[in-house]
């Protein structure tokens, strides 16, 4: 008995083997592009996380500050907004820039010491990445 070759293959199969590596590209792509429209979704969803840190310092003052974590290596912008009250009024200190983010490393933003009991100021920072805004609630004091 003779040994046949193989059948060629369909026209269809052609066309497909030839499209296989555009549709992965193009599949991966838009899984992608999902995931980063739901990273900035609110200040404790797991991509995109963003918090306020006051420490209170030896002597009376508080040390303030932003601190972003991100599941993926993001660059983007802060503002970080305080408002201190004591007796003899009220003081307000604001502080913006750049950052870059490496995936899972708490990362920094703006610091800065102020005289006077944590409960005594008020802060707001808000983060700025892809066109996105995430603003970041004022922990519980």
């Amino acid at each position: 008995m003779p040994i046949l070759p193989p059948a060629p293959p369909s026209l269809t199969a052609r066309r497909l083997s030839r499209r296989g590596p555009a549709l992965f590209l193009g599949l991966s792509l838009a899984g992608f592009a999902a995931a980063c429209s739901t990273a900035t979704a609110s200040a404790d969803s797991a991509p995109l996380r963003c918090e306020i840190s006051l420490d209170a310092l030896h002597g009376g003052g508080t040390r303030i500050g932003g601190i972003v974590t991100s599941a993926v290596p993001v660059q983007g912008s802060y503002a970080l907004a305080i408002t201190s009250r004591s007796g003899g009024g009220s003081a307000s200190i604001r502080q913006s820039g750049e950052f870059a983010a490496p995936a899972g490393v708490p990362t920094p933003l703006g610091e800065t010491e102020v005289w006077g009991s944590p409960s005594s100021h008020a802060v707001d920072l808000e983060i700025r990445v892809g066109g996105r805004r995430l603003a970041c609630a004022d922990p519980g004091l």
